[in-house]
C-alpha cells in the first residue's frame, strides 16, 4: 500500500463533496508530477486530501478504488 497527497481547492471540490459523492474522477490535473503520481496509484492506496487556499491543511483521507 502506498500513500499519496491530493490537493484540491475546497471551492472547486471539497472533502464534503467527496463524502457526498462517495467516488470521483480526479481529472483536470495539469502538473506533470501530479499526473505521474496519479498514474502510479493502485486500488487500495491511501490518499490524503489537502485543501489549498484559505484552510491549507490535510482535511481527510480517501482510498483509491480504481
Amino acid at each position: 500500500m502506498k500513500y499519496f497527497l491530493a490537493k484540491t481547492d475546497p471551492e472547486t471540490y471539497s472533502l464534503a463533496d467527496l463524502e457526498r459523492d462517495r467516488r470521483t474522477v480526479w481529472d483536470g490535473v495539469r502538473n506533470p508530477q501530479a499526473l505521474q503520481a496519479i498514474r502510479q496509484m493502485e486500488p487500495g492506496d491511501q490518499v490524503f486530501i489537502y485543501h489549498s487556499g484559505g484552510e491549507s491543511a490535510v482535511v481527510g483521507r480517501a482510498e483509491v478504488a480504481s
